[in-house]
């Protein structure tokens, strides 16, 4: 087992498996992560191919679409937890996807730039928003030094095959005084297995623990100006989560019948909240900034 990424613990408490994937816990930063961390050229193959974990696909470009389309809203909560803290400048979405983020934040008054390594999404990003989408790891593009006030890291962090390393090039290339928006999951003491309606591990390699954003904020110099915690089955289980496409046909078939059957959203969250009432499982949102001195 590789050190933790967060704290360089050699210590890891395995929690269950999932599609012969084994995810585990740290027990000194609650870092949750698999067993196996793939290395970031054979992440970046995955990326470019369109798959991970073997034959399981990323989301193409056009469902990509859909989706952020669907999450709107909740895309542009991002831009209103960002905007006090930094009302203007310019705004790096890290995985822009095909770039909804980056309108919300030129509407905004941003000046908006993007990141993202699957080459379908990078094309839609372009063709959507107009603006410099990067296509390399932001770790490799030699970026100048406080480059950015806002830079973006949304359902980001889990894919990441070197967190440590990624959040530290992201508080060199911000701004004295700028923000990083983050989220991702977050899993409080207890989770297990049945808490959350697909892992997808292999595509997800890390997941917060209480304590994890904490270590990570003290060891890398940011402070945690804003944290939001959100229980994660209240927002699966939604008309937006009814509407998006995942990866599972059959999953896909069972969301459009819930959808067209009159009170099936509400039939179906009763069930479900009722059978994850214990759920340990969350999303969090972050905005980090760096540390003074």
């Amino acid at each position: 087992m590789t050190p933790c990424d967060c704290c360089g613990s050699s210590d890891w408490n395995p929690l269950f498996v999932e599609n012969g994937i084994q995810l585990g816990k740290c027990p000194h930063c609650d870092l949750h992560s698999i067993e196996h961390i793939p290395d970031a050229d054979a992440r970046m193959t995955e990326m470019e191919e369109g798959h991970y974990a073997g034959d399981l696909e990323v989301l193409d470009a056009e469902s990509q679409m859909t989706m952020e389309k669907v999450m709107a809203s909740m895309f542009q909560r991002y831009v209103d937890i960002a905007k006090p803290l930094v009302p203007g400048g310019t705004w790096l979405d890290i995985g822009c996807g095909a770039g909804l983020l980056i309108g919300l934040a030129q509407k905004a008054g941003y000046t908006g730039e993007g990141l993202e390594l699957n080459a379908a999404r990078r094309e839609a990003a372009i063709k959507q928003t107009g603006v410099t989408v990067h296509s390399e790891p932001v770790e490799l593009l030699k970026l100048p030094d406080d480059s950015y006030d806002v830079i973006s890291l949304i359902n980001v962090f889990s894919h990441l095959t070197s967190p440590t390393e990624t959040l530290a090039e992201l508080r060199r290339i911000l701004k004295p005084g700028g923000v990083l928006v983050m989220a991702t999951g977050e899993m409080t003491d207890g989770v297990q297995k049945s808490h959350v309606f697909n892992w997808n591990l292999g595509d997800h390699l890390y997941f917060l623990g209480d304590r994890t954003i904490d270590v990570y904020a003290k060891n890398l110099g940011y402070d945690v100006v804003e944290h939001r915690r959100a229980w994660l089955p209240d927002e699966m289980f939604s008309k937006e989560w009814l509407t998006v496409k995942g990866r599972s046909s059959a999953k896909n078939a069972i969301k459009t019948a819930v959808r067209i059957t009159p009170g099936g959203l509400r039939l179906l969250r009763a069930v479900m909240l009722r059978r994850q009432a214990d759920s340990k499982a969350h999303s969090g949102v972050f905005a980090l900034r760096p540390s003074a001195g």
